[in-house]
């Protein structure tokens, strides 16, 4: 009986004449040989037998890539045939590392595949995985407690979304659900979301465009407090750019369209554009004279970025609606959220819910993404590594190097053609340096009201060498793609 019982599994069952599934006809340890299996009610037949699928190389991946994927664009040293990540480092299929300065597209805050975020998934795995929000699982219950307390920091309640435009979408209903003045106020230069209201705060000509049909025209834009290209010096500044937003509100109340609240990012991922303290001071005087709601966009600032837990921690900022995504699965799955504080959401009916909302698996993650930022204190990791990047690439004096900016870990480097005349390097210039930066494994974006940004949002656990070796690689690919 011992010799019959090797290699039978928990299930009663003997494992395949070639180990596993997959591998040929099963037999139960008491049945006799060449009699053939009844088939158990409720159980699925044996697989047929079939040989492993060999993994795919880089050029077949990409290959499928070209054929069946559609992306909004084409762009130097993308795609990269990704399979496997870890902290700072992505692998291709060719086994090539990269340093991913760009955290998978701004999402894995606390770097790819964190332990104690894949432990915390793979445990919600075995129990349910999505329940819709009809209903409620532990994780959805616990992560909407968490994030209402320290977001709004005021009694509110959260509506889970998909994904960061659909959040934005849910937070401008929730805004404008109070009724009476329901046009928004947001600044030029703003990225919110692709999908039609969230684009219609959108400025840009090339991300409206997409919408192939004019959008609402219920938001009223503002310019944002771009320092580096003010035409006034810091010790002239007159805060003009904060008193345009008070002339955008009344010139709105007096054509008969009035603004009911302001949409932002409190850092623009577009660029990495910062407010100074005293544009948020007169920020905060027009908020209160005319009586509008604050909806502030963390998708991107959120969860430690910036050196806060959110954003608005640093200017003091409470906002009405709060908006989260991202990052907040903690890179597994997709999640979202709006959240508003109790005034606010007291007439708000969303009609239904969005089907993939509130995962539970997702939910998971995002606990212990939170716990990895609270206990780790990757927050203020990310002040200290913003404030290195900034001092070494500082260091380098590239003639090419306008402007360094960060707040936190969010933020970028500006490159000119001359630090005089600030001419932007052209997008030529720009995919050049991308491609410099790729072959020496590291993958970066490009951003900026003008395209010439190298936009560097890292996880929030990277070491002081790691920004140390990025800097280095940062200076021999300007220097190449501009020599050359």
């Amino acid at each position: 009986m011992a010799k019959a019982m090797k290699g039978k599994g928990a299930s009663g069952f003997a494992a395949s004449a070639r180990g596993g599934p997959g591998g040929g006809e099963t037999r139960s340890a008491e049945q006799p040989p060449g009699k053939k299996k009844r088939p158990v009610p409720g159980r699925a037949a044996p697989a047929a037998r079939r040989k492993p699928r060999r993994p795919l190389d880089g050029a077949a991946i990409l290959e499928l890539d070209r054929r069946f994927i559609l992306r909004p664009w084409t762009s130097t040293a993308e795609p990269v045939p990704i399979v496997r990540g870890r902290g700072l480092y992505v692998w291709d299929a060719d086994g090539r590392r990269y340093m991913d300065f760009a955290s998978g597209y701004f999402v894995n805050v606390a770097g790819h595949c964190h332990p104690r975020v894949m432990a915390a998934a793979k445990r919600q795995l075995g129990l349910v995985t999505q329940a819709t929000m009809r209903n409620i699982t532990p994780p959805a219950a616990l992560l909407a407690e968490k994030l209402v307390t320290l977001g709004l920091r005021r009694p509110g309640k959260l509506f889970y979304a998909v994904g960061g435009s659909e959040a934005n979408e849910w937070g401008l209903k929730m805004a404008r659900c109070r009724g009476g003045r329901p046009d928004v106020l947001a600044l030029e230069n703003a990225f919110h979301g692709l999908t039609l209201g969230a684009l219609a705060a959108c400025s840009s000509a090339a991300y409206r465009k997409t919408a192939y049909h004019p959008l609402p025209g219920t938001i009223h834009f503002a310019p944002p407090p771009y320092c580096y290209r003010c035409r006034q010096k810091p010790q002239d500044c007159d805060l003009d750019c904060a008193r345009k937003l008070d002339r955008v509100v009344l010139d709105a109340a007096a054509s008969g369209t009035p603004v009911g609240s302001f949409l932002f990012e409190p850092v623009q991922s577009v660029g990495g554009i910062i407010p100074p303290d005293r544009w948020y001071d007169e920020v905060k005087a027009i908020i209160a004279r005319h009586g509008l709601l604050l909806i502030a966009d963390e998708v991107q600032t959120g969860l430690g970025r910036t050196g806060r837990l959110f954003a608005c921690e640093h200017w003091g900022l409470l906002p009405d609606v709060l908006t989260v995504a991202k990052g907040i699965s903690g890179g597994v799955g997709s999640l979202g959220a709006a959240m508003a504080v109790d005034d606010v959401i007291a007439g708000f009916q969303g009609g239904t819910i969005p089907t993939g909302s509130g995962n539970a698996v997702s939910c998971a993650a995002g606990l212990a993404l939170l716990e990895a930022v609270e206990k780790d204190d990757l927050a203020g990791n990310a002040a200290r590594m913003g404030a290195r990047l900034t001092e070494r690439i500082l260091m380098l004096d590239n003639r090419y190097v306008g402007d360094v900016r960060f707040k936190g870990l969010m933020g970028g480097v500006e490159l000119v053609e001359d630090r005089t005349t600030k001419e932007p390097l052209s997008k030529g210039a720009m995919a050049r340096i991308k491609e410099e930066m790729f072959r020496r494994g590291v993958i970066v974006t490009t951003s900026g009201p003008l395209g010439n940004v190298v936009r560097i949002q890292p996880p929030l656990t990277i070491s002081a060498a790691q920004v140390d070796a990025f800097v280095a690689k940062l200076d021999e690919a300007v220097y190449t793609a501009r020599t050359s």
